[in-house]
């Protein structure tokens, strides 16, 4: 069995592929901005410019226009990006209408943070 295949299966929801820009903030008032590149409905994976705190197990709020903060903990980084888990799943058709809202960049466009 592969890491892929050990991850997707861990995973267990769909990853929508998505390019929403977004803020996470620490319990101590902190703002980071951020780029989520994927989402499912119990998580996230990031893009952060430059130096960031985000270390497995911290606590963070994320922040995405329209919606109420999205209260979530890291559960990996490397490098520039992370995954976060949410503290509360989305509902599906939260999930999928976000990731429709925000398509993915191709990546002869992207921007980091």
């Amino acid at each position: 069995m592969t890491d892929a295949t050990k991850i997707s299966e861990r995973r267990g929801a769909q990853r929508l592929a998505t390019r929403i820009a977004a803020v996470a903030k620490t319990a101590q008032g902190q703002r980071h901005a951020l780029h989520i590149s994927d989402l499912s409905v119990g998580g996230c994976a990031i893009d952060v410019a430059g130096p960031h705190p985000l270390k497995p197990g911290t606590a963070y709020g994320i922040k995405i226009n329209g919606l109420e903060t999205l209260g979530s903990t890291t559960a990996w980084t490397a490098g520039q990006s992370a995954g976060l888990e949410f503290e509360r799943p989305l509902h599906p058709a939260v999930a999928d209408h976000i990731a429709a809202l925000h398509p993915p960049v191709p990546s002869d466009e992207f921007d980091p943070v």
